[in-house]
């Protein structure tokens, strides 16, 4: 159970690189017709908050979506208000996987799906680069699967500690430690699904009572907005403060939710 501190590191840079390679792409390639369809879709926060839930109820990925509309926000394809509508509807939509996950314990891995689109996208963007579409799709696809390739080497270079947390020597503390683990667990593996699967087994093995499982919960649902921060990170005002609500929102209605889990249980 080690921590590879380069891995990490090396995740961390590809992440960026792909967060900037994405925007890049998105800023040259779409057209009025794509940022009117987008727009169209997510001009009311109602309208936004419904795409973002069937959206990320159908990729099976809050981190997916939210990078996206991260994106999108950076080059400028749509406004402030019309993303944060998305975000807050990703919120809602990745309940969904939950609910696979305790009734099938399906979970789409889609970073494994990011070397073909490094593969496909740099070609593109150098074999096709005389040709404008071509090019930008190309860094848009390029910059897409270095996203998540990043998050999958940030995944693994812990992913032996995460997978190997002890829940039982904490069985004994507050419900606001268990909160913290949460976090702390999702914020390290990059997945609040991941850090879903834990606890269910946890509760499995009678590890875990269920209100310390719901605590650790509603901290993974706050540790899940670090991914969205990352890709801020020396982006536009927009991109930062499209994360801080992020961060805000999950916090709230976190904190809100933990006072009163004993009586929703």
């Amino acid at each position: 159970m080690t921590f590879q501190i380069w891995d990490f590191l090396a995740g961390l840079g590809i992440f960026l690189l792909g967060m900037h390679q994405m925007e890049a792409g998105l800023n040259e390639f779409s057209g009025k017709t794509f940022r009117r369809l987008l727009q169209k879709f997510t001009d009311t926060p109602i309208k936004g908050i419904i795409s973002g839930t069937l959206v990320t109820a159908l990729l099976q990925s809050s981190s997916l979506v939210t990078l996206m509309v991260l994106a999108f926000l950076g080059a400028g394809i749509i406004r402030f208000s019309h993303a944060a509508g998305v975000i807050l509807g990703a919120n809602l939509g990745t309940t969904v996987t939950a609910w696979l996950v305790y009734s099938l314990g399906f979970k789409v891995d889609i970073a494994s799906f990011s070397l073909p689109l490094i593969g496909v996208g740099a070609l593109l963007f150098i074999l096709a680069s005389r040709y404008f579409i071509l090019k930008n799709l190309g860094s848009f696809l390029l910059g897409f699967g270095l996203l998540f390739f990043g998050i999958d080497l940030m995944k693994g270079s812990i992913e032996s500690l995460a997978e190997n947390f002890d829940f039982s020597l904490y069985a004994d503390w507050g419900l606001v430690v268990f909160a913290l683990i949460g976090l702390i667990l999702t914020a390290i593996i990059q997945s609040s699904s991941a850090t879903l699967v834990i606890l269910l087994s946890a509760i499995s093995s009678g590890i875990l009572g269920l209100d310390q499982a719901a605590a650790a919960t509603v901290g993974a649902n706050i540790g899940t907005t670090v991914t969205v921060s990352l890709g801020a990170l020396g982006g536009t005002p927009d991109k930062k403060r499209l994360a801080s609500l992020h961060f805000l929102f999950n916090v709230v209605t976190g904190l809100i939710v933990l006072f009163f889990i004993p009586l929703i249980i």
